[in-house]
């Protein structure tokens, strides 16, 4: 009767054993589904911001240059870019800006004398700036500044020397 009782008792945990097996499966099965599904809906999430360091040499962005959105930049779209870049500059006197009559003009210098629409360059050759040699940086200056700097960052970016930029070489679009 022990034994018989013995074996019972042994069933019974079997039976409750698998039972619980079961439950586990089930409830592992049914986490798993639900964790699937928030994933699924939810958005992924975004990466943090960064915020590098600025620049001295930022290059314009591949899509506001590629003006027919052909995929790759000719000449003539990163000249009149170069137009438009010009425009955010404003003239002036030589003097006026250049504070330690170095010759160069530093962001500082610019920054001092009220100056916009270079600081992306950083520090600025005024000799190769004053086209003419006046001492007064004019607008026929500053447009024929940026068409030269912008005609000899095209000319090192395009790697393959076909008279197009694509995406991969405008990496090295730099003044």
């Amino acid at each position: 009767m022990r034994g018989q009782m013995r074996g019972q008792m042994r069933g019974k945990m079997r039976e409750e054993m698998r039972h619980a097996r079961v439950a586990l499966v089930l409830g592992v099965a049914l986490l798993g589904g639900a964790l699937s599904a928030q994933a699924q809906t939810q958005p992924p999430a975004k990466p943090a911001k960064s915020s590098p360091a600025k620049s001295m040499s930022v290059s314009p962005s591949f899509k506001a240059m590629d003006t027919d959105k052909s995929g790759h930049l000719t000449l003539d779209e990163v000249l009149a870019y170069a137009t438009k870049k010009s425009s955010d500059a404003k003239p002036f006197r030589i003097t006026d800006a250049d504070l330690d009559g170095d010759g160069k003009l530093t962001v500082e210098e610019q920054r001092k004398a009220g100056i916009t629409g270079l600081e992306q360059h950083g520090t600025v050759d005024l000799k190769a700036m004053d086209i003419n040699g006046d001492g007064y940086i004019s607008k026929e200056d500053l447009d024929e500044y940026f068409r030269r700097k912008h005609r000899e960052a095209y000319a090192r970016a395009d790697a393959d020397k076909d008279g197009a930029l694509r995406p991969s070489e405008f990496a090295l679009f730099r003044f």
